[in-house]
């Protein structure tokens, strides 16, 4: 009589560890949510080259981390262009326009990392050109090849499919700062994250989408 109950105390040890196991692999979604909110609501601030934060709305000089390879950045007309479109890198030394950033989630007027933003040159001179100064990208983002220039003619806000062009990012390198595209704007468009970096055309430097980026540090105005 003796050898059911072993056996049903056995079959019972067996059921505990399999159920154990199988909690034990079950992912927990709760947790994982958790831990992307808690990513994003920690994002870093982005600094000045002074270790500063830097804050929406805020004029900045965006300078190169390698001084003596080029200047600021500014608008200028390039190519066909009548008016001044395309953003391009100023020559060594030169501190370029003042920019500001707004960012899609302005979280008490900080500008973080990894962060969706619009890009604006405020003071730029255009006078008669009927493009806006916020920074828009050239092409279709799921396209990879090098013609995605940066240009005015974006529009800060309004987040989604039809702006997808207009947002980037600022993320951290080792020893500076790159500006990225890679919205989230839109979960449902396509798009390749790239780096914005420099491309020599007719002895101007454009700014493009790149596999090399253009390091940077902000200089407040």
């Amino acid at each position: 009589m003796k050898t059911p109950f072993v056996l049903l105390l056995l079959s019972l040890l067996l059921m505990t560890i399999f159920l154990s196991e199988a909690r034990v692999l079950q992912p927990n979604k709760t947790q994982s949510s958790l831990n992307i909110k808690t990513s994003q609501n920690t994002q870093s601030p982005v600094l000045d080259m002074y270790g500063k934060i830097v804050r929406v709305g805020v004029k900045y000089y965006v300078v190169p981390l390698l001084q003596d390879q080029g200047g600021g950045l500014d608008l200028a007309s390039t190519g066909s262009q009548s008016c001044p479109q395309s953003v391009v890198q100023d020559d060594p030394y030169w501190w370029g326009n003042t920019m500001q950033f707004y960012p899609v989630d302005p979280k008490k007027g900080v500008v973080r990392e990894w962060s969706d933003l619009n890009i604006e040159f405020p003071d730029a001179y255009t006078m008669g050109c009927p493009e806006n100064n916020v920074w828009t990208i050239v092409g279709d983002l799921s396209v990879y090849d090098d013609s995605h220039y940066i240009t005015a003619g974006g529009e800060k806000g309004n987040p989604g499919s039809q702006t997808l062009n207009n947002w980037f990012k600022i993320v951290k390198t080792t020893n500076a700062y790159k500006l990225m595209s890679c919205p989230d704007v839109c979960y449902y468009c396509s798009y390749n994250c790239r780096d914005v970096g420099i491309s020599v055309e007719g002895g101007q430097k454009r700014l493009v989408l790149s596999d090399t980026p253009l390091e940077i540090n902000f200089r407040k105005a």
